[in-house]
């Protein structure tokens, strides 16, 4: 072999190697520019999560709410009740009056 064909030779590999480097440079530049668009839809996500945690809070606090209608029902069925019995009472009473 030659000097000019160690130098070709040379050459061929240079130019080999360059690529390669130019192909995993642009590989690298894909895979970060793909990071980003990832990292920026992940905060547009994170934006979208909170939101939608902010407006079914309502929901869970449903759970008290009907805790607390729950009591007002329990409380007005008492109320119903002794009201029944005082008209009950109050009725025997007139009656027993009336027949005086």
């Amino acid at each position: 072999m030659t000097d000019a064909d160690l130098w070709a030779a040379w050459r061929i590999w240079i130019l080999v190697a360059a690529v390669v480097i130019l192909v995993a440079a642009a590989l690298l530049v894909t895979i970060w520019l793909t990071a980003r668009s990832i990292a920026s839809h992940a905060r547009r996500a994170v934006v979208a999560l909170e939101a939608i945690r902010d407006n079914t809070r309502v929901i869970w606090a449903l759970q008290t709410t009907n805790e607390v209608g729950e009591e007002l029902r329990d409380t007005v069925r008492d109320i119903e009740t002794k009201a029944t019995a005082l008209t009950e009472a109050l009725q025997s009473h007139a009656a027993a009056a009336g027949r005086n």
